[in-house]
């Protein structure tokens, strides 16, 4: 507890010196206070946490204190940076003390470089059950890296009035205890968007990540090959003569990605926006062989924002389909006796050579509802159930002037795997209901809320949570 202190000491004292220098920071605290009737808490009090809950028990004390500046909106400036950190303590009948989230950018023009381990914005009012990105959640701590990209959509030359364009290239360093250690994610994208008559906005982009270096766990693999292959990597390119045999055979490292499109219409009084995730890891996914797969979401939002209801957000998502029940077998015809068949059994986040999965610090980095199977070691080895449906509703809103509201309802069914598939689907019911109080009259915010599990694939259990939070 005395290193926690610290940290809020120190600050505190960033803060002091900051407002001193002409910067323009806000400092946050909060305590919260959960209690489940299981033996551990409920699934949505802790996921989209960005990993803060680490340990398991029926409660759970946590305490907040984050520093922030955001970056200025000024486009007339040149220069501009950014900066923020959060540091959580909790308790379950152990202390956990992690530093969650830092990182320092500088923008000139429209260009940004960041440093650090920073959230992803929340999307859709924070009412998706993946913030509208299956593999991009703030499910998992945020990961440590060095991000170039553009300061949101940039107007492109001669249509900038209605087309518009924004890219992101990242690597990430894994850094948590990991069947393959010291290994990186590598991350980039590129979005495009449209603005057309009528308030139609149509936004369409594409998402690439891969595992890549690091030490196996594994004496098959060992060390695998590091900044040598970096362009096979990157470029989705089969693996050298040092690489294992399958990334020779296929692309080297661990490769997904994902296709999105977002389509979005204003009205006089709303705007609904869909948007589709579509998830690849082969050639098979990103020749859409899995097309049934993905998320489907739609979001409503009500131009008055004093309304009851002034969002809501309802998803489908399904990964039961992975192009297919076998991959590459032997599948002759009497023309051709060696021919081989079969595309599919992608087995979405999971890897023969990256065991652990598509996790950082024991949680999944996409959709919560992949949930990792974590030895007796504590480190991850993939998941157990990749073929999955899932409905999920979220609404929010006000219920007065100073009492806001928000729930959110969660069906899945969880099939296993094509190779190790469930005896019977575990269906699961999860449910959260949260208000919060906040008002000019008082310093700081109160939060309070009920959640909730029934089904085959948690432990039946209620939880109520109450905290309060405060900022300067």
């Amino acid at each position: 507890m005395k290193y926690f202190a610290t940290i809020i000491l120190l600050s505190f004292s960033s803060v002091l010196f900051a407002q001193k220098s002409g910067f323009a920071p806000v400092f946050n605290t909060s305590f919260s206070s959960y209690a489940s009737s299981g033996d551990d808490l409920p699934f949505w009090m802790t996921a989209n946490q960005n990993g803060m809950f680490t340990m398991h028990n029926s409660s759970y004390q946590l305490v907040q204190a984050g520093l922030n500046r955001s970056l200025e909106r000024d486009s007339a400036k040149t220069w501009g940076y950014m900066y923020g950190a959060n540091f959580v303590y909790g308790y379950a009948g152990a202390s956990d003390f992690q530093v969650n989230q830092y990182w320092a950018g500088l923008r000139y023009k429209w260009l940004i470089l960041r440093a650090g381990a920073k959230p992803e914005p929340i999307q859709y009012a924070g009412l998706s059950s993946t913030n509208g990105n299956m593999y991009w959640s703030n499910n998992s701590r945020p990961l440590p890296g060095v991000t170039l990209s553009t300061d949101g959509f940039i107007p492109f030359l001669f249509w900038k009035n209605w087309f518009s364009f924004k890219a992101e290239y990242q690597e990430n360093f894994l850094r948590d205890d990991r069947y393959v250690m010291d290994s990186h994610l590598h991350h980039k994208n590129l979005y495009l968007r449209a603005e057309l008559p009528k308030n139609w906005r149509i936004t369409a982009g594409l998402e690439h990540w891969v595992f890549w270096g690091g030490t196996s766990s594994d004496p098959r693999y060992g060390k695998l090959p590091g900044m040598k292959d970096y362009l096979r990597y990157i470029l989705g390119q089969a693996g050298s003569s040092t690489a294992p045999e399958t990334d020779i055979l296929n692309a080297e490292g661990n490769t997904l990605g994902m296709y999105k499109l977002e389509v979005k219409k204003g009205y006089s009084n709303f705007d609904l926006t869909f948007y589709y995730n579509h998830p690849f890891e082969d050639a098979s996914g990103l020749e859409m062989a899995n097309v049934r797969d993905g998320l489907w979401g739609l979001h409503y939002t009500n131009t008055n924002r004093k309304a009851f209801l002034t969002d809501a957000v309802v998803e489908y998502m399904n990964t039961r389909n992975q192009s297919g029940s076998f991959h590459d077998v032997l599948a002759p015809t009497p023309d051709n006796p060696t021919r081989r068949h079969g595309r599919g059994n992608d087995d979405y986040f999971n890897h023969g050579v990256y065991k652990s999965g598509y996790v950082y610090e024991n949680r999944m980095m996409g959709t919560p509802f992949f949930i990792p199977n974590i030895n007796s070691e504590g480190i991850s080895t993939g998941f157990r159930s990749t073929r999955m449906w899932m409905q999920h509703f979220g609404l929010k809103g006000n219920l007065c002037s100073h009492l806001t509201w928000k729930t959110m309802l969660s069906w899945s069914r969880n099939f296993g795997r094509y190779n190790a598939p469930y005896p019977s689907p575990l269906n699961e019911f999860s449910f959260l209901a949260e208000s919060r109080y906040h008002s000019s009259k008082l310093p700081f915010d109160v939060k309070f809320g009920v959640a909730g599990d029934y089904g085959d694939r948690f432990q039946k259990r209620i939880g109520a949570y109450a905290g309060i939070h405060y900022a300067f």
